[in-house]
């Protein structure tokens, strides 16, 4: 009896490489509910789900992606940056979960640290999508 080796050819490796890019899709929408979620209710979902845990399990999929992409040699054009037009609405809904999130904080200290935080992540923002 001939027993052949098993060994893994390019159909697999690109199987799996798209089955990645899904779980990463997954992964990143239910860890997006995740912090809404923490945002509205603090302390309801860290109690019992670890962010770490989480966060770890998307970096192991971004690597196996890009190892993956790398041994099939895939590659991509940069995609052209332009800015959102939802950035207003979506400062307004990061202000309102921030400041539920620090409810135990005085009043003016909350919305100044919100704020802030608002303010240096627009910042940011700006950096990295300026032309």
């Amino acid at each position: 009896m001939d027993i052949k080796k098993i060994s893994l050819n390019r159909n697999t490796f690109l199987i799996a490489y798209k089955l990645l890019h899904d779980a990463l899709l997954l992964v990143l929408a239910s860890f997006a509910v995740m912090i809404i979620g923490e945002g509205l209710i603090p302390g309801f979902i860290s109690s019992r789900i670890s962010f770490s845990k989480t966060a770890i399990s998307i970096m192991i999929i971004i690597g196996l992606i890009a190892w993956i992409g790398k041994k099939l040699q895939i590659t991509y054009n940069p995609p052209k940056i332009r800015k959102n037009k939802l950035l207003p609405v979506l400062i307004l809904i990061s202000f309102l979960l921030i400041g539920n999130s620090m409810l135990h904080f005085d009043l003016w200290a909350n919305i100044i640290i919100t704020l802030i935080f608002l303010l240096v992540s627009y910042l940011i923002y700006e950096m990295i999508f300026s032309e």
